[in-house]
């Protein structure tokens, strides 16, 4: 009996133990908590902030590049629509995509012979 008695109060010692890891102040834990949770916050907004202004920053055109970015978009446009019908094996697919295709290529060459114009 003595021992069951001593086995749950040595039981019961260890359990108590466990559960305050971190030991001190509770008020101070409490501060310290808040402290981080305000500095992840902090921090998260910067770089938040940061990446907003690089994304406006490569977005910003550089004047008078409008229309050689606009051409490269279109090229890259091509591209992507010739390998789409490279890799598609659905006919009604490969039709719309041939003429995606051709009228993509159209914009393209008016928007070269705009280009050479200037």
């Amino acid at each position: 009996m003595r021992a069951g008695v001593f086995a749950l109060v040595l039981g019961g010692a260890a359990l108590l133990a466990a559960c305050d890891i971190e030991g001190g102040d509770p008020v101070q834990h409490a501060l310290r908590d808040a402290a981080a949770a305000r500095q992840a916050a902090a921090l998260k907004t910067t770089e938040e902030e940061e990446a907003a202004a690089a994304r406006r920053a490569s977005l910003a055109p550089a004047p008078g590049d409008d229309l050689t970015r606009l051409i490269a978009a279109r090229r890259k446009a091509v591209e992507d629509t010739r390998a789409l019908l490279a890799a598609a094996s659905d006919p009604a697919l490969k039709d719309q995509l041939t003429g995606d295709l051709k009228a993509e290529e159209g914009r393209l060459r008016a928007l070269e012979a705009r280009l050479t114009a200037k």
